[in-house]
């Protein structure tokens, strides 16, 4: 009997206003609407989007960097293991540096029993499809110099041609089967990435002292 008077009461107190609201005096006191109203909704959703349409193409920027050097890092890498294996076997190696099935791929041969079929026991490394091997690059990129490379405007060096390395570790001019690899010569190898919005270079040096070295261009100069 008293829970019915009591919720009577309650229904019958009148409606106020915010200022003027008194717990006891109006029944609207104290509760409080809960939720977001279409509105308000259609705002935040609106500002998403805004967000969105600035943070996607950056994004989409930073990950083509990231995998540029990272595949970059990769060719550096296999590189040195093919000079290393150069000095472990007392032997000249070379990088084959081709295109197979629309993918880059470079893998490591002794020179003697270079075969130029990629086998599985050879050191190896594929690149994402967005890689290509288009030559020197024009138009764009200026060619790298042995004075930006290595500081020195008279090193000897060739360009886009598959890498090789004497029994000392030495890059040197291309030879045959039986041939001492004996003229030293230092390798820049170009490379290019396309992605969904954004063209990027970058290369591969060896010095003729053997220091290799990624490059990358960012718009206006070569940089590591």
């Amino acid at each position: 009997m008293q829970t019915e008077t009591t919720s009577c009461f309650r229904r019958a107190l009148p409606m106020c206003s915010e200022s003027s609201c008194h717990p006891g005096v109006c029944r609207n006191c104290g509760v409080r609407s809960s939720g977001f109203s279409l509105i308000e909704l259609l705002v935040v959703m609106a500002v998403a989007l805004i967000v969105a349409a600035f943070a996607v193409p950056s994004m989409t920027s930073t990950l083509d960097a990231y995998r540029v050097r990272g595949n970059l890092t990769s060719v550096s890498g296999l590189t040195q293991r093919c000079r290393i294996q150069a000095l472990k076997k007392n032997t000249s190696e070379r990088i084959y540096v081709q295109t197979n099935a629309g993918k880059v791929q470079l893998f490591c041969q002794d020179v003697v029993a270079a075969t130029g079929v990629l086998q599985p026991t050879d050191p190896q490394i594929t690149l994402v499809p967005q890689f290509s091997i288009p030559g020197t690059p024009t138009g764009g990129p200026t060619q790298l110099t042995g004075a930006v490379m290595w500081g020195s405007s008279t090193a000897q060096y060739l360009v886009d041609l598959d890498p090789f390395f004497n029994s000392r570790g030495l890059p040197c001019s291309a030879v045959g089967v039986g041939t001492a690899c004996s003229t030293v010569r230092g390798y820049v190898f170009y490379f290019r990435y396309t992605g969904g919005r954004n063209t990027r270079w970058a290369a591969l040096s060896i010095s003729p002292a053997g220091r290799i070295q990624n490059w990358f261009w960012n718009g206006t100069a070569w940089g590591n």
